[in-house]
């Protein structure tokens, strides 16, 4: 009796746990959900970086990359927003994606790096996981300074600690704080930041926003508003972060260029540069001399030589390195023993070469670029006594090595949306 009272009272309490566990599931959905799926209250939903900054799952790239390969992590992603987007207590608002890089790189560079990364992840959970773009809220987060102060006051360990967190909290530009980070003991802390502090922020931070629908609730379709509000994170000084809101729309340039060094010989030339993919362009210059300096003295020239051009990062920014060939049509004579001149055959080769671009302005639209190539040059010449009518007394041909291309150009650049 005793015993079938005791099992009977052990039987209600299980059944009592059951469903107070399936209440409170029921109740609350968050309880089965990972830390970055974050529910919200409506009024609340713009909010998601300022209150739940810890609970947002960083994806991780390698340093100056923004491809995304595939891992458990991402799988684990693309299961719980399967799981969420079929589960009838939970309503998305929707996926909040922020993409940063770390501080030490170039600020343009790094922009473009937010901007990648941040895109990066957004098309891939759209593939993976079948989730609408237009319920992404895309962000650019550009350099993560913030989330360096944030590590220093939450333990992190770097010579110099309490020098670089007066900089951060006094110096509220980025390229300012840097120098002065590198020059607390000639660069050994800001290299110590680089490599111990700073490879987490080279990443794309995401959370899952939602509301709480009870499963209890009659299953009406409800149009929930985005959380199309969500602006950049910023830190308590806002200075310090300088971040860029919702992503601008991705750009390719456009240049116009002549070359100073050829103007100083006497030979017009323009040209022209335009970006076929984010790390590369096609740079296209054409010279033209049809001057006769004296009536035996001639430097007639028609040339170009375009060049494949690869940028390591912005381009027409900072170093490059090209791949050229070269077609001049030519006719000749800087001396009284003859006058050369190209027959059908126009001179004809190939190069490599390496450059340098600098912008200024406003808009960063002015720009001088330097560069030097080597390579080969094959032609075919007639050779003309060189006065009034001469007559063609010899013909050949030649194979040349050595300096194939040369410039200092001056340029003008425009960018401009690409089309999704």
């Amino acid at each position: 009796m005793k015993r079938g009272l005791l099992l009977s009272i052990l039987g209600a309490l299980t059944i009592g746990l059951l469903h107070a566990q399936e209440a409170r599931e029921t109740a609350f959905p968050r309880a089965t959900y990972p830390d970055y799926v974050v529910f919200l209250p409506q009024s609340e939903i713009d909010s998601v970086y300022y209150s739940h900054n810890t609970s947002i799952i960083p994806v991780v790239f390698r340093v100056n990359k923004y491809d995304l390969v595939p891992n458990r992590q991402l799988d684990s992603i693309v299961q719980v927003l399967h799981r969420i987007q079929v589960d009838p207590a939970v309503r998305i608002a929707c996926v909040w994606i922020g993409g940063s890089a770390s501080p030490e790189g170039p600020k343009a560079w790094n922009y473009r790096l937010g901007e990648y990364r941040s895109q990066a992840l957004a098309r891939y959970l759209a593939k993976e996981a079948g989730f609408p773009r237009d319920q992404m809220e895309v962000v650019n987060l550009w350099e993560d300074w913030y989330s360096f102060e944030v590590a220093l006051e939450n333990g992190a360990q770097i010579p110099h600690k309490e020098e670089v967190m007066k900089i951060l909290r006094t110096e509220p530009d980025n390229e300012r704080r840097k120098r002065k980070i590198m020059a607390l003991d000639k660069g050994y802390t800001w290299h110590r930041i680089i490599r111990d502090v700073f490879p987490p922020f080279r990443n794309a931070r995401m959370a899952i926003v939602c509301y709480e629908q009870p499963r209890d609730l009659p299953a009406e379709p409800q149009l929930l508003p985005l959380c199309d509000g969500i602006p950049a994170p910023r830190p308590v000084q806002p200075a310090a972060v300088n971040p860029v809101s919702v992503a601008e729309p991705r750009k390719w340039h456009l240049a116009v260029k002549t070359n100073l060094l050829f103007l100083a010989a006497a030979t017009a030339n323009a040209g022209v540069e335009v970006e076929l993919w984010p790390h590369g362009t096609l740079d296209i210059p054409v010279w033209y001399s049809p001057y006769d300096i004296t009536p035996t003295r001639k430097l007639r020239l028609l040339a170009t030589q375009p060049e494949l051009r690869w940028w390591p990062g912005q381009v027409m920014q900072g170093h490059f390195i090209g791949l050229h060939t070269h077609v001049v049509g030519f006719n000749v004579a800087v001396n009284d023993k003859g006058r050369y001149q190209d027959p059908n055959h126009a001179l004809w080769g190939m190069g490599l070469s390496y450059g340098y671009a600098l912008s200024w302005g406003k808009q960063k639209q002015w720009g001088v670029e330097f560069n030097i190539g080597v390579g080969f040059a094959e032609y075919d010449y007639d050779v003309y006594q060189n006065r009034k009518d001469g007559q063609l007394f010899r013909s050949g041909s030649d194979f040349y090595w050595g300096v194939t291309r040369a410039g200092i150009s001056l340029s003008y650049k425009w960018a401009f949306p690409r089309k999704k």
